[in-house]
């Protein structure tokens, strides 16, 4: 297989250049003057909001588009006129996105969409057709109205649905409006004729091996990226496999994009080959595979490593997402010995019954047992929990947050089960009425309950995640801040930096435990210690710093760094800091430019900056 070739012209019927647009359009909402949340849906599984208290609409996850890229590489291939535009890849604004579609003038657009986008989604397609009247827009994607009729007829803004994995779909309804072939002969596909909209059936899933590459070129390949505890950017993302034989109620792409519990490789060969084209052309510091589940053939992923280390790409670290009872010693080695530096393992419950009950099909001890070998290798781990099952206790949720923080990871998610409609989990939880909302915008993946269950409302369990946050990070930061290489290394630092008993100035703009554990630290040793900090919470640090050391601000609420700086520069003129201590609530310190711009307003430079793990970053 080769990249992805130059565009080539085919023609619409009549002789008309026939131009296609893939599209993961713009999703965010502007309030108050500023962006207050952004969208993550192409690529995702779980398509979720992330709030902005800032400027930057990348942030630090972000994950490639890869049905969008595939299904452009695919009808380039087969002769198409298409360009990919990723407008959350991008960042950039609807009216950016507009002007960039009225410049293109496309004669298709695909648009991927998403159950918490749709409302948007349909806005932006609305006003496609307004500047291009003559457009024709499918909707691709995962939302589970896409293969209803009804749905087709509700939206007049819609020409076509493409249900379940698209890019096939779409190359053969571009092949058919092209060569005038009746639409009946496209799989996957909902459509209108004459006055009634029709609706095909599924079509075989293909060989993964006959896709092309996805496009790259046009796309900013610099802002697509995983951290994974602590991977670099600029990453690749690559995938090897689709689909899981296995069957979590949960799982949206098993479930609306393949259908079932299918699951399909890729030659490792050609993985590989990927991998070493890429990162031969662009100065990738990290990649990611991001599959579905990583790990289900032995014979797939060994082969892969040992091709890795053939082509001599081992140096570069790298992170996957696979199951920990599929897992081994051996394959574990070999992993590690091929350069993987992370691991993520879903493990959503420390209750055998409940992981019984949601299709997950493993044990809590063999869990535990290949969690503490992967760290006992070097390989860092990132660990999921979900609060929600069905079946979830008191007891067993209790049991669940115990066992996250004995566990020796490096980093966490804990979110709410939700139900997205399409998957066995909502037809269980709208068989029981287990439902709050049906409005789709508010099933965002994120740590806002949709539903309850049996025993617990929605507030109850979104109480859990916070809880279960508050106390994963005080047991792991009150260990690594008071470990002996962690305390050395930063008071050499200081040393170097500041004089004793300097001034310094710490912003809070991260986790609590965290700030005031450091401040604690600082205070020790010596150092006058400065808090920068919103009023709310002045009562968490007056008890580790004189009143005269805390600087509160009450407004603005929201964080706007326009004003936030003004008071940081008065700030800095009224006290005279040696220089700023700040603390990151992530690992690498992505998405605090503009709190380093608060703390250079009022101090001649950062000391240092100290994450979660206790390193020292800046």
């Amino acid at each position: 297989m080769t990249p992805p070739g130059m565009w080539v012209i085919d023609m619409w019927e009549g002789g008309i250049t026939l131009r296609v647009l893939f599209a993961n359009a713009p999703w965010h909402k502007w309030e108050g003057g500023r962006v207050i949340y952004r969208g993550v849906r192409a690529g995702s599984r779980w398509p979720h909001t992330i709030p902005c208290y800032g400027s930057d609409m990348i942030g630090d996850y972000l994950p490639f588009p890869f049905f969008l890229a595939t299904g452009a590489a695919l009808v380039r291939q087969a002769g198409f006129e298409a360009c990919l535009r990723d407008s959350i890849g991008l960042g950039e604004s609807y009216e950016d996105f507009y002007a960039y579609v009225r410049e293109q003038s496309p004669d298709v657009i695909a648009m991927e969409t998403s159950t918490p986008s749709l409302r948007n989604d349909l806005e932006v397609a609305a006003e496609l057709k307004r500047i291009l009247p003559d457009v024709r827009i499918l909707f691709c994607g995962v939302h589970h109205e896409m293969d209803s009729e009804a749905f087709l007829a509700r939206h007049s803004v819609i020409d076509y649905c493409v249900y379940g994995e698209y890019e096939t779909p779409v190359l053969r309804l571009l092949e058919a409006l092209r060569d005038g072939e009746s639409l009946a002969s496209v799989n996957n596909l909902v459509y209108r004729e004459q006055d009634s909209v029709r609706k095909t059936a599924p079509g075989p899933l293909v060989d993964l091996n006959r896709f092309p590459w996805p496009v790259r070129d046009e796309m900013p390949v610099r802002n697509y990226f995983d951290s994974v505890c602590g991977l670099e950017r600029p990453q690749l993302q690559i995938i090897t496999t689709r689909g899981c034989p296995y069957g979590c109620i949960f799982c949206v792409w098993p479930q609306l994009i393949y259908r079932g519990n299918r699951y399909r490789t890729r030659s490792p060969q050609d993985v590989v080959d990927e991998i070493a084209y890429h990162v031969s052309k662009y100065p990738y510091k990290s990649f990611y595979i991001d599959d579905d589940t990583f790990n289900i053939r032995p014979d797939h992923v060994l082969e892969i490593a040992r091709l890795l280390r053939e082509r001599q790409l081992d140096h570069i670290p790298w992170g996957i997402m696979a199951r920990a009872d599929r897992m081994t010693e051996e394959i574990l080695r070999s992993l590690r010995d091929a350069g993987l530096y992370s691991v993520k393992y879903g493990v959503e419950s420390a209750d055998q019954q409940t992981l019984d009950n949601i299709g997950k099909g493993m044990s809590v001890e063999q869990v535990r047992h290949i969690i503490e070998y992967t760290k006992s290798l070097g390989i860092k781990v990132h660990l999921t929990f979900t609060f929600g099952l069905p079946d979830d206790t008191p007891e067993s949720i209790e049991k669940t947050i115990t066992l996250a923080a004995e566990l020796p990871s490096d980093s966490v998610q804990f979110s709410i089960a939700t139900p997205f409609p399409g998957t066995k989990m909502y037809e269980i939880y709208k068989d029981k009425g287990w439902l709050t909302t049906q409005d789709w915008s508010r099933y965002d993946g994120a740590a806002t309950a949709v539903s309850r269950t049996e025993r617990f409302s929605g507030e109850q369990l979104e109480g859990f995640v916070r809880e279960a946050y508050q106390r994963y990070n005080e047991a792991r930061i009150r260990v690594a801040l008071r470990t002996e290489d962690f305390l050395t290394a930063l008071r050499r630092r200081l040393m170097e930096e500041v004089p004793e008993g300097a001034a310094l100035l710490m912003p809070q703009a991260a986790n609590i435990t965290l700030t005031t554990t450091l401040a604690t630290i600082l205070s020790r040793w010596g150092y006058q210690v400065h808090l920068f900090s919103h009023v709310r919470f002045a009562e968490l640090f007056a008890d580790i710093l004189p009143k005269e050391q805390l600087h509160l601000f009450a407004e603005p609420n929201d964080f706007r760094f326009a004003l936030l700086r003004e008071q940081a520069e008065q700030l800095g003129v009224a006290a005279t800091f040696a220089a700023a201590v700040i603390p990151y609530s992530n690992l690498t310190g992505c998405g605090y430019e503009e709190v380093e711009q608060l703390a250079l307003a009022a101090a001649p430079k950062i000391a240092a900056g100290v994450n979660l793990h206790g390193q020292i970053i800046k």
